[in-house]
């Protein structure tokens, strides 16, 4: 039975107690990245050439970038100490041919030695924010690599201050020291004259609008607006600064749209407030995401149209699977839809987001849905920032959507030229798949922001793992990870099933692998081999690497 904090018309909050953008903010040099049969980013249009010696010595130097680029127009760095007498060169390409042609090219040349894309290396810098170690989510010394891999993104960006991100919310506490340099300011508005200055209708909305209140403050109490406050530090706390925690995204812009007053709001402040991310949108604001940590069970259709319009703007509708009912578990909304988030099978401009905590597990409270459902992010025992300068800890979904929200934005300093769906898919199709997520999401896996800024996929497992096993009249059904068409072989107790395995098309994922697979017995044969309330040991086969998963147990009611 779901509890319903609030009328249909209201949503309550989900919390429980490529190339690279050449951008100020990013660090390092401004390169452009690939990654193609390699699986490896390296930098676009370049490779490293070593020439044979003999063959160096009798080679005329103009013929150099030619010969180990096989194409004209390419160009030759010395990589070599000036003492040196022979050494690598740097082969800047003219774009003809990709690296990796150009590198086989190169290869069967008798001239060169070897040849090599110019790979990306890492520094794997740590901010020096005072609480960054509490920060799992951002960097996980519990389980190794269950985080977003935010430490290696940031080598790539750290955001920039063109892109703004739009928390329709609670209030939120701007003038918190983590939050207020990265505070949203309205270009056309000038602060505190009582004018209307861009003659939208809002007067002084300098940072944006409270729309329960009617007034230019978002910021109410601790007590009304510790929850967009939180979020707003989960995307945008500023990073390396020596205090406190750090966002997703150390450069963004904040802007604060509050609908939510005591733990509800309506869906007509709701529109009201997208609407209001739109227009600034319109206007030449940089807006390109709406975080909407909340949910509710009516399906509004005006709510569908404002999200809609927006998205045909260019922005990106980011929102909480939900947090399940009264018995604090968490439901499937491809059959008990949750709004905003079941949209995201109808809309390419909304990705919704469930919850993973440190261990990659599955959070008893998430909801999930394998169609509505894309990507899971951080959302148990996560700290950010609380009202008056402070920080806690929070836990549900509305705390999983700011960190996709956050990558989002790194993404769009990324590459501007993005679309919503774009950026959308590039989440979903390079998060990291994780086996207690496998199928109850679209991605089955964890969002991760290095992989998603380079266009990385998780290469598919060759063990096979199994989540999950059901049965119905005729069919056996396994979900899991590691199944590769045409090498999974079901077994039962020891003994290959027999009949052939069915891969779901709609569980595939980005790495070519499935996450659900099937048999059809029959129902006498599936009896016999499945006897009702007799225990069972199920295991997958890959007959290509003679791999096999952990035997799972099951019992046929």
């Amino acid at each position: 039975m779901k509890k319903y904090l609030a009328a249909l018309s209201t949503f309550v909050l989900i919390a429980l107690t490529f190339p690279l953008h050449q951008n100020a903010n990013s660090r390092g040099r401004y390169v452009s990245i690939e990654r193609q049969g390699t699986g490896k980013p390296y930098v676009a249009n370049r490779m490293i050439v070593k020439f044979r010696p003999e063959a160096e010595a009798a080679i005329d130097r103009g013929e150099m970038p030619e010969l180990g680029a096989a194409t004209r127009g390419a160009r030759l760095e010395s990589l070599n100490y000036r003492f040196e007498r022979d050494g690598e060169y740097l082969v800047e390409l003219d774009g003809s041919v990709s690296v990796e042609d150009a590198v086989s090219q190169a290869r069967l040349n008798p001239s060169v030695e070897y040849a090599e894309p110019d790979y990306l290396l890492y520094s794997d810098a740590m901010p020096n924010d005072s609480r960054f170690n509490e920060q799992w989510a951002l960097f996980n010394d519990t389980k190794a690599g269950a985080d977003i891999s935010a430490i290696r993104a940031w080598d790539l960006t750290t955001g920039s201050s063109e892109v703004v991100v739009a928390v329709v919310d609670t209030g939120v506490d701007l003038q918190h020291p983590d939050l207020a340099p990265n505070a949203w300011t309205n270009p056309a508005e000038i602060p505190g004259n009582g004018v209307d200055d861009d003659n939208n209708g809002f007067v002084d909305d300098v940072n944006g609008w409270d729309f329960v209140n009617d007034r230019p403050n978002t910021f109410e109490s601790a007590t009304a607006d510790f929850h967009g406050t939180h979020v707003s530090g989960i995307i945008g706390a500023v990073g390396n600064n020596g205090f406190g925690t750090s966002g997703v995204a150390w450069n963004v812009k904040l802007m604060s749209l509050k609908f939510i007053g005591a733990r509800t709001g309506s869906t007509s402040d709701a529109i009201k407030a997208i609407k209001y991310v739109t227009e600034q949108r319109r206007r030449g604001v940089n807006v390109r995401v709406i975080n909407a940590s909340w949910s509710g069970p009516g399906e509004s259709e005006s709510l569908f149209n404002a999200i809609k319009a927006a998205g045909d703007e260019g922005i990106l509708f980011v929102a909480a699977a939900g947090n399940g009912g009264d018995d604090n578990r968490g439901d499937d909304i491809d059959v008990d839809p949750q709004f905003p988030a079941a949209w995201s099978d109808r809309l390419d401009s909304v990705i919704s987001v469930a919850a993973v905590d440190r261990n990659d597990e599955f959070p008893s409270f998430t909801n999930y849905g394998h169609s509505r459902v894309n990507v899971a992010a951080p959302g148990v025992g996560v700290l950010s920032t609380y009202p008056g300068g402070g920080y806690t800890f929070l836990n549900g979904t509305s705390m999983a959507t700011p960190h996709v929200s956050g990558i989002a934005a790194l993404l769009w300093s990324f590459n501007p030229s993005f679309t919503p769906s774009q950026v959308k898919e590039r989440i979903t199709r390079t998060a990291e798949p994780i086996l207690k997520f496998a199928s109850r999401i679209k991605s089955s896996g964890r969002a991760n922001a290095f992989n998603a800024l380079t266009n990385t996929v998780a290469t598919s497992q060759t063990r096979p793992a199994i989540r999950a096993v059901t049965t119905s009249k005729k069919v056996v059904t396994i979900d899991g990870l590691g199944f590769i068409q045409g090498t999974s072989v079901v077994e039962v107790n020891g003994v290959a099933l027999p009949a052939g395995t069915k891969y779901a098309d709609d569980f595939q994922l980005a790495n070519g692998s499935f996450t659900e697979i099937s048999v059809k017995l029959g129902k006498a044969t599936l009896r016999a081999i499945f006897p009702s309330a007799q225990q069972v040991s199920v295991t997958v086969l890959n007959t290509a690497t003679g791999e096999r998963s952990t035997p799972f147990l099951f019992t046929r009611n």
